[in-house]
């Protein structure tokens, strides 16, 4: 598959599951909003949730397994093959959930819960899309197929940063 239908079918994922969470999260609002009045839920329980979501680890975590998932496709191709199905499958997951949590970013931040959840779904989502841009630009179907040193080097830069990501993402 080739890096522009990559990048087509990843936008729609990530504005698709964008677009689901927005609804999702006026959905709680309303069946919330309902509950209080009916006093079954209080006025903090959305707040709370907005901060969850927002103070989570699950987006570290999430960039943290895309960056190793990767980093074993670059140096095993052949345990991950073929490497753009890979990463076709990494990408319409990965911005399919950080679409989610920019579609519940948007929703939080409209309703008064801070911008927060968005911006780093934003900066994740920028930081993946340049960095799959750079390995496709430094990387070609020749380093792969030759188990070349500069295939084993992005892989280990690769493979080192995922962790940093999930501590201190």
């Amino acid at each position: 598959m080739e890096p522009k239908e990559i990048a087509k079918r990843s936008v729609s994922n990530f504005l698709i599951f964008a677009a689901c969470a927005f609804v999702l999260w006026i959905l709680a609002a309303a069946i919330d909003w309902v509950a209080q009045i009916l006093r079954l839920s209080s006025p903090e329980r959305l707040p709370a949730l907005a901060t969850s979501i927002v103070s989570s680890s699950t987006l570290q975590a999430i960039v943290a397994i895309w960056l190793l998932t990767a980093a074993v496709a670059i140096a095993f191709p052949k345990v991950l093959t073929p490497l753009s199905a890979t990463t076709t499958l990494m990408f319409d997951v990965g911005y399919g959930i950080l679409g989610a949590l920019t579609g519940f970013g948007i929703a939080i931040g409209l309703f008064g819960g801070g911008w927060s959840i968005l911006l780093r779904a934003i900066v994740y989502s920028a930081i993946i899309a340049i960095g799959f841009v750079a390995v496709r630009k430094w990387l070609s179907r020749e380093d792969l197929s030759t188990y070349g040193n500069k295939r084993w080097t992005i892989a280990g830069i690769i493979a080192v940063a995922s962790p940093f990501i999930l501590l201190w993402g």
